[in-house]
């Protein structure tokens, strides 16, 4: 065990965290506001020099995704034998990873601030709220998630490459661009789960001061950070098919329970009615609103505010995201494989979405005194469920939901890059998963401590500014893929 940790020591994977956590910490502490400061600036111009590269972007891999479902190519199986997980556990932990705490942060939010500010006018605002809702959640983020997971998961279960590390770049003989690859790679995934847990603790803390009236400051900030970096390395030491997937799975089960209570208050048919038109109308109207054309040519702000912000958050997400699906997914035919990483996940994020937008729209409605419940991100969710029936107890498993999501978020990238630090095995080392859960919680309590939501707010944008270099790798691998495939075809 001691040579074990000694060579950890030696490890570019950790080493290059352990720089991440150093400067990160040191310069939050030295000079904060010019870092916020850089880090906005760099932020808005990137998304708005790139802004239309991000909207191609995010409608060809869409394309591509439905065109690779209908080849016959999508009848071969990623690696021979039973799946390994069922398929309700395989939707969790893809729901769990992919946007759980997202899903319910803005189960009202979002939905309200179109209805309250239409991006376009042709369209009647409850239908509208619905539709742009579906695009910035549906296929285009899954498409992007299940594309890349589909890549890996190729070179690991149809070509035989072995590890992770040789699946996510292969066929490169440039060792120095390899390797440089695979760090940026970790950089980026640890940059998001850091801002996530420090951000995501701060909205737990956040719902429990509406729920309780509990205001406990910086120390119960930095208490919820520990405690869930604790869970989560405890959670990824059990591996995927233990803690890991049972949290999924209860995470799955209490948030379909949550959408089936908030849907018995629905009016049913002119709800059906209004998500049907807006489900119809997104399809019909797909690539307008990809390409922000014709009628649904949105404004220059709400374009870079929204779509493209959304468009380079989700490709920030791929690299692990992309990866655990790949992990998770052996055992599945390509068409499976598509069909239930893009197709289910967007169609239940609908229905989600459905439900809450409907319900909350016609309070605002009935209420004729709207203040602007609904408006805040953190706490528009706990404010809706307290002008339903049993209030006081959906609005905590709502809480108990928000603190799930985030710890399978933070037990799947400790995961993750686990597997990458130890030489791309896809069951890393115990000792692996223990260190990146040390360095995970302690950037994350290092950051939080100096108590600036700005300061982690602007890591955040780190991470869509990093979703610039990382498209364009995506972009080559795609490239890659396609080539291999169609000679594949020929032979």
């Amino acid at each position: 065990m001691r040579s074990r940790f000694r060579h950890l020591f030696k490890n570019k994977a950790l080493l290059l965290a352990l720089l991440f956590w150093v400067l990160s910490v040191t310069g939050g502490i030295v000079f904060p506001q010019a870092i916020i400061a850089f880090l906005n600036r760099t932020n808005a111009r990137v998304l708005q020099v790139f802004g239309t590269y991000y909207l191609v972007f995010g409608f060809v891999v869409v394309g591509l995704s439905a065109l690779l479902m209908l080849l016959p190519l999508s009848r071969k199986r990623l690696g021979s034998g039973k799946a390994e997980y069922s398929r309700f556990s395989w939707i969790a932990l893809l729901y769990s990873t992919g946007m759980g705490s997202g899903l319910l942060l803005r189960a009202v939010q979002e939905p309200i601030y179109y209805y309250r500010y239409p991006p376009v006018s042709h369209i009647g605002p409850e239908q509208l709220a619905l539709q742009y809702t579906f695009f910035h959640w549906g296929f285009t983020p899954w498409a992007m998630y299940s594309l890349f997971g589909l890549m890996v998961a190729w070179q690991l279960y149809i070509k035989k490459k072995g590890n992770i590390a040789q699946a996510v770049l292969p066929g490169s003989q440039n060792k120095t661009g390899v390797r440089i690859t695979h760090l940026f790679i970790i950089l980026i995934t640890l940059v998001g789960v850091v801002a996530s847990l420090g951000l995501g603790a701060g909205q737990f803390i956040g719902g429990l001061k509406v729920i309780f009236g509990w205001s406990i400051g910086d120390k119960g900030l930095l208490l919820t950070v520990f405690g869930v970096g604790l869970m989560a390395t405890v959670s990824a030491l059990t591996g995927i098919q233990k803690m890991i997937r049972y949290l999924a799975d209860f995470d799955l089960a209490l948030s379909i329970c949550l959408m089936l209570f908030v849907a018995l208050f629905l009016s049913g048919s002119a709800s059906l009615d209004t998500t049907l038109q807006a489900f119809g109308t997104y399809l019909v109207h797909f690539a307008e609103m990809s390409l922000s054309i014709g009628d649904y040519r949105a404004s220059k702000a709400f374009t870079e505010d929204w779509t493209v912000f959304y468009w380079a958050f989700w490709l920030a997400w791929v690299p692990f995201t992309g990866i655990f699906i790949a992990r998770i997914s052996k055992g599945r035919t390509i068409r499976e494989f598509l069909f239930a990483t893009i197709i289910v996940p967007a169609m239940a994020t609908m229905l989600w979405f459905s439900v809450f937008a409907n319900k909350a729209i016609a309070l605002m409605q009935q209420g004729g005194s709207y203040a602007g419940e609904y408006e805040d991100l953190f706490t528009s969710l706990y404010h809706f469920l307290y002008q339903l029936p049993l209030g006081s107890i959906t609005v905590t498993i709502t809480a108990v939901l928000v603190l799930i999501a985030i710890l399978n978020s933070v037990d799947s990238a400790i995961f993750v890059l686990a597997m990458f630090s130890d030489h791309g095995n896809i069951n890393p080392a115990p000792v692996h998963k223990l260190a990146w859960g040390i360095i995970i919680t302690a950037t994350s309590l290092g950051i939080s401590a100096l108590g600036s939501d700005a300061l982690l707010n602007a890591i955040s944008k780190l991470l869509i500014i990093m979703a610039l270099p990382f498209s364009i790798l995506y972009g080559w691998q795609i490239l890659r893929f396609l080539y291999q495939t169609i000679n594949e075809r020929k032979k």
